[in-house]
């Protein structure tokens, strides 16, 4: 009871004091017979000079992400408004709001005394509070909470304030664009800011569409958005609802008969959830959190990150962005094609487009959240750094061609190295994954065979430090060639992948053997527009960092990979496809890196917690390697990428071949013939004799990697 009483006694003492506020206001605000204001003796004009000049802001609206296809991502707002002309509002809704909120608008300047008194009558007996303000005078109390993002409580120096902006107002704007205004500003509640977002909120439709019944809810939110919620209130929203449609009889506005059959008829509600605000409801978290912290950097959306974070919330920015919707399912389909959700290994693919960097998918076999229990997580694995293993031979390779060494060299290779002026392995040899006991083997073997002994002895030639300014040049920005960690010259280890980097830089820079020696930087945005429909380029940032042709070799030497060499489970049909395999010491993680001219991805996986966890017995692979599921999940999505767009002919398949020397065996015993043979790619069709004789093709002969020689025996 005690409770009870002081609700009530609490009620009074509000209606009281807003009574005598209103009532004040009254007798110092007054229309004398010459058609001015008086404010406390003073003419309102003279009022106005020694206030701050009326600003009216742009009006928080919410920025959406969209993908190529027009669908979106995500939203980002302060106030999920969505600003709309009066043209696109029903005109029930004005109907209803103008009877209930301002029967004088269209005729009065901005004020009404005689709406003020009513209000004073009504609140000393007991009616619902009011506050006798006129749409524009409530308008300009929205534009003023917009401006100093604060709710002004009721004073009587706050009235006569709006008062003063009002009668300004109605100079400077005609009553459309105040209603107008008004629409786009108000609150309906259940975070929905203006008429749009309301209609969409309460009822999935448009503000054009509104109906009679929907309106009259509508507006009757605008004086106690939260008691009359009809969700959570729906009786009181109803009974609320009809008080508005009375009122549109008393106004004139509607026939009896039509206001009785609707205030009969149900809400009809259908509730559409609130609009997502952020990346964490996101389809494509990962994505979206990426391609939010580019936006942060942009220095067209803000003089700082944290301006520029405030202007995606309330700009009403469209920003499309590079995501292709077919590429992002293939991805994501191929990610959890070996390990699921809640498997304790992750992967990640992404994927981008040579020639301007355009990423088109990033997924990975995660759900956003911070449930470790349930496998779900924050971190995106797109852009989080893991050693790399010997997809980072791509890159010696590089710098080897640069130097001049031939494409069709035999390097020095071995079953193990020690070098004397590298820094060596704790055993203190590089030692091969496969059985490599050849101490030379053609640059194409090596390659596609990914023989460690040999890259170490290639990289040492070349210089370490060549090796790790050609791969910062082709798209390894975060390899540190200066500083306390960067690169030695005796990191013999550099051209084996031991240092971490993510696999958004791996697409990246192999995008650049791709577009023919031409780097591009990640690319998430294409292009934003502005409210107003100004629009924002963003410009691919590309440059030419090594010749087309050394590009083009070197992708002949890749393309070996999936040929016959350790990618081979990366082919994929109709495709030529380059790339490497990679694999990090003691599987701590593994990769696939290729590409066509078209599209370059980058497929990772490993243990979340660190490349400790060894991926051992995963999807019934005893050990992991590039070439097994990591080469599997790359052509699983890039079968489905590929085949979205028609392509031309790929461009792949006109490089200059790299071809090898048949050699003279003339005379060596039959076995160290064959193992010449193989050493150079080559393989062996037939017996082996006790000696060689000749071969078929003669040597001289030059041949793809991988073609078939045979040995012919006799005596010489």
């Amino acid at each position: 009871m005690l409770a009870r009483l002081y609700v009530v006694s609490t009620r009074l003492a509000v209606g009281l004091v807003l009574s005598v506020a209103l009532l004040l206001t009254a007798l110092v605000v007054y229309p004398p017979l010459d058609g001015t204001l008086i404010v406390g003796g003073a003419n309102l004009d003279a009022y106005l000079q020694g206030l701050p000049a009326l600003h009216i802001p742009a009006l928080p609206e919410r920025s959406v992400l969209l993908d190529t296809s027009g669908n979106p991502i995500a939203t980002f707002y302060s106030q999920n408004r969505i600003d709309v002309a009066l043209n696109q509002v029903s005109p029930w809704v004005i109907s209803a709001l103008l009877s209930a909120e301002d029967r004088t608008f269209y005729t009065n300047d901005g004020i009404d005394p005689r709406g003020i008194l009513r209000a004073f009558v009504n609140n000393l007996h007991g009616g619902p509070t009011q506050g006798g303000s006129t749409i524009t005078q409530q308008y300009i109390k929205n534009l003023i909470e917009i401006e100093t993002n604060t709710q002004a409580p009721q004073s009587i120096t706050r009235k006569i304030h709006e008062i003063a902006y009002a009668r300004q107002l109605t100079r400077e704007m005609t009553k459309s664009q105040i209603l107008n205004g008004y629409l786009n500003t108000v609150y309906f509640g259940e975070g929905a800011y203006g008429i749009q977002a309301a209609a969409l909120r309460y009822f999935s439709i448009p503000a054009a569409s509104l109906t009679l019944s929907q309106a009259a809810m509508l507006v009757a939110l605008v004086e106690d958005p939260s008691g009359y919620d009809p969700i959570t209130n729906p009786g009181l929203a109803t009974q609320m609802r009809n008080r508005v449609l009375t009122m549109m009889v008393t106004n004139h506005d509607l026939s009896s008969a039509r206001a009785s059959m609707v205030a009969a008829s149900p809400l009809g509600l259908n509730v559409q959830p609130l609009s997502p605000n952020g990346c964490t409801t996101s389809p494509d978290p990962y994505f979206c959190e990426w391609v939010w912290n580019s936006l942060l950097q942009l220095p067209e959306l803000g003089a700082t990150p944290a301006i520029r974070a405030a202007n995606l919330r309330t700009g009403g920015y469209t920003i499309y962005t590079t995501l292709n919707p077919s590429d992002q399912a293939a991805a994501q389909a191929a990610a959890i094609s070996k390990v699921g959700y809640s498997d304790r290994v992750g992967s990640a693919i992404v994927s981008v487009t040579p020639g301007t960097g355009a990423v088109t998918a990033m997924a990975q076999n995660r759900i956003w959240g911070i449930d470790v229990a349930k496998n779900q997580t924050e971190v995106n694995y797109a852009t989080s750094p893991s050693p790399v293993g010997s997809t980072f031979k791509a890159f010696t390779l590089v710098a080897a061609l640069a130097r001049g060494i031939s494409p069709n060299a035999v390097i020095p290779a071995g079953a193990r190295y020690h070098s004397t002026t590298l820094a060596n392995p704790p055993g203190g040899y590089f030692t091969n994954a496969e059985a490599w006991t050849a101490p030379y083997i053609s640059l194409a073997t090596a390659t596609a065979d990914s023989v460690n002994t040999a890259f170490v002895q290639l990289e040492q030639r070349v210089g370490v430090l060549n090796v790790a300014r050609m791969a910062y040049k082709m798209g390894l920005r975060s390899l540190p060639l200066s500083g306390p960690h960067a690169v030695t010259a005796n990191e013999g280890s550099l051209t084996l992948g031991a240092r971490g980097f993510t696999p958004l830089e791996m697409a990246s820079a192999y995008a650049t053997l791709a577009a023919g020696g031409q780097y591009c930087h990640p690319l998430g945005v294409l292009s934003i527009t502005t409210r107003s429909g100004h629009a924002i380029a963003v410009s691919p940032r590309c440059s030419q960092v090594i010749p087309a042709a050394l590009a083009r070799t070197e992708s002949s030497l890749l393309q070996n990979v999936v040929t016959y060499g350790t990618g081979t489970a990366a082919y994929v049909p109709h495709q030529t496809i380059a790339g490497k395999t990679g694999t990090t010491q003691n599987f701590g993680s593994a990769w696939f890196i290729g590409y066509t001219p078209n599209l370059a991805t980058a497929s990772w996986m490993g243990d979340p917690r660190g490349t400790k966890y060894p991926l051992y017995n995963v999807d019934g692979v005893g050990a992991v390697f590039g070439g097994t599921l990591p080469a599997e999940e790359f052509a699983l999505a890039m079968n489905q990428e590929l085949n979205v767009t028609v392509l031309p002919t790929n461009p792949l398949t006109a490089l200059v071949p790299t071809s090898l020397e048949v050699p003279n065996v003339y005379g060596l015993p039959g076995p160290l013939a064959a193992s010449r043979l193989r050493s150079l790619g080559f393989h062996i069709q037939g017996n082996v004799p006790t000696v060689a004789r000749s071969t078929t093709p003669a040597a001289g002969t030059w041949l793809a990697p991988g073609t078939f020689v045979t040995i012919v025996g006799g005596r010489p």
